[in-house]
């Protein structure tokens, strides 16, 4: 038996344009097959679901009611699925954590895909993110002091582990500031969305 776990958040920043307000319901089962958020975006109520084809296909599906309307296959194993308003512009964007190799990183890695949601409701890549700072364990969208930022988790050269803060800059992640380092990895979820 799925047990349901209902969130509700809303996200205002100071760069919301007029009219444009959403309510986000997160809703996460415990498994992790299927996840889903909802949110009112461009005046419609969509759903934007990831779902498990295999051990290593995931698919990001976006739905009005019953209807379709995108969908973006993720060939390679997902660890993480976030959704909120990274660029701060009033609309919500998809965060997804992928575990795969790239062209100058063979060795399969965690690795940080952000997706838009565009005017026509398709879910286009926003930045497929290769690396940030140090190796990344894990990631959040958090919300900051000039709107939201995203909270990562990356392993020190030492072994122990960091939080590190970044913010949306047109093309990519800006480094903001460490929260801590040389911490447990323990400590380091504990504060990843505080």
């Amino acid at each position: 038996m799925n047990k349901i776990i209902h969130l509700q958040k809303t996200y205002l920043t100071k760069n919301l344009k007029p009219g444009i307000f959403f309510f986000l319901l997160l809703f996460a089962s415990c498994c992790e097959k299927n996840k889903f958020y909802e949110a009112e975006i461009y005046g419609e109520k969509v759903k934007i679901t990831l779902e498990q084809k295999s051990d290593t296909t995931f698919a990001l599906n976006l739905t009005i009611g019953a209807d379709t309307m995108s969908l973006w296959a993720l060939n390679y194993p997902v660890y993480r699925f976030d959704f909120g308003d990274v660029t701060n512009d009033g609309i919500p964007e998809i965060a997804v954590g992928v575990i795969k190799p790239t062209r100058f990183d063979p060795k399969p890695a965690k690795r940080l895909f952000l997706f838009k949601i565009t005017e026509d409701f398709y879910i286009r890549p926003l930045w497929l993110g290769s690396r940030v700072g140090q190796p990344l364990v894990d990631f959040g969208i958090v919300p900051g002091e000039e709107g939201n930022l995203i909270r990562t988790i990356e392993r020190e050269q030492s072994g122990k582990y960091l939080l590190a803060e970044y913010r949306w800059r047109g093309f990519g992640l800006e480094f903001i500031r460490y929260i801590e380092r040389e911490i447990s990895l323990d400590n380091a979820y504990n504060n990843l969305k505080n």
